[in-house]
């Protein structure tokens, strides 16, 4: 857990090709089964440093790629998502990238300082658990119904998570092991859905498809009202088979702790131990210790006016079709 007397983490370098790349990276530890996580994920020390070598000599060469962290907390977030398969984590940063450009509106300003992000974090409408789940994972609860209709947008929501997503991808443990995402969607009401739509949820799913560096293991609905399912329903239609697969909805949270989750690990007012307040109150600290860090972030750059499969066209109509051409250009040793 963060601690608010921390000093903010240094800024790393954005520089495509630095002199000296920043090796430092911390191991995942506090999991009894550890060595069969990273055996899971095809991580040895060698093939590690293969990896990075070869994802830093790529931006290097890159044609579109103009500013990239290359620090190796950064790249070994599309390492280990991707279980070590070099061409498909540099596809997924190749997305991750353009995401960024394409929805400054997701990804631009994550600052928990930031009046309304300050506000939704405050409110307890979204923030992660405390404690992990036995395999490693990080739980996060998100209580959609607290986000006003009158005052946000579905924009706020997806700023939300992203600042959640970039406040712990640096987290070995979260790399390694993954995430379970918990949506409760009790309070959501008619004006809420007049919020969404298909279209929305479907640029959506495409980034969670193609270009977060993420292991999701599990993305639960709880409390989902009639009238809501679509919502739902829209975005599981979207996502790949593997993310659907990992999908499941629950009348309620006593169906969804007796099936999939410890109750013990959910904040007090769910039936666990440690009341809500303090769950948000860490999620704070992380932002604020993390904050120069996700503010840098907004100077990476990836020029996207070409034909390639993360261009703006495809990336804005069809993200899902194509190889990577630039794979083909590049002359990597």
């Amino acid at each position: 857990m963060a601690s608010s007397e921390q000093k903010p983490l240094p800024v790393p370098s954005l520089e495509k090709a630095p002199e000296k790349y920043d090796d430092e990276a911390e191991e995942p530890t506090g999991l009894a089964n550890i060595a069969e996580t990273l055996e899971k994920l095809r991580e040895e020390p060698l093939v590690r440093e293969q990896n990075l070598k070869q994802m830093r000599d790529w931006i290097a060469k890159h044609p579109h790629i103009r500013r990239c962290r290359t620090d190796a907390r950064f790249l070994l977030r599309f390492l280990r998502a991707k279980k070590h398969s070099f061409m498909v984590a540099s596809q997924t940063l190749e997305r991750y990238l353009a995401a960024r450009m394409i929805h400054p509106g997701w990804f631009q300003r994550l600052d928990i300082r930031d009046p309304e992000l300050s506000h939704l974090a405050d409110i307890g409408f979204i923030y992660p658990l405390l404690e992990r789940t036995a395999d490693g994972c990080k739980v996060t609860m998100t209580d959609w119904g607290l986000l006003d209709p009158k005052q946000y947008t579905i924009e706020h929501s997806n700023r939300m998570h992203i600042l959640l997503a970039e406040a712990y991808s640096d987290d070995p443990l979260v790399q390694c092991a993954g995430v379970i995402l918990i949506f409760d969607l009790k309070h959501v009401t008619l004006a809420h859905q007049s919020i969404v739509s298909l279209s929305v949820l479907k640029q959506v799913a495409k980034f969670i498809n193609n270009g977060l560096p993420l292991r999701c293991q599990g993305v639960y609905a709880v409390n989902v009202p009639a009238g809501a399912m679509w919502i739902v329903n829209g975005l599981v239609s979207f996502l790949h088979e593997k993310i659907r697969s990992r999908f499941a909805v629950f009348h309620d949270f006593d169906e969804f702790t007796k099936e999939r989750l410890d109750r013990q690990l959910l904040p007090k007012e769910y039936g666990g131990k440690v009341p809500k307040s303090e769950h948000m109150k860490a999620f704070r600290e992380q932002c604020e210790l993390y904050r120069d860090k996700m503010l840098a972030l907004d100077e990476m750059e990836i020029d996207l006016d070409h034909n390639e499969a993360y261009s703006r066209h495809a990336m804005l109509d069809d993200i899902e079709g194509g190889a990577v051409g630039s794979f083909r250009k590049l002359d990597l040793d």
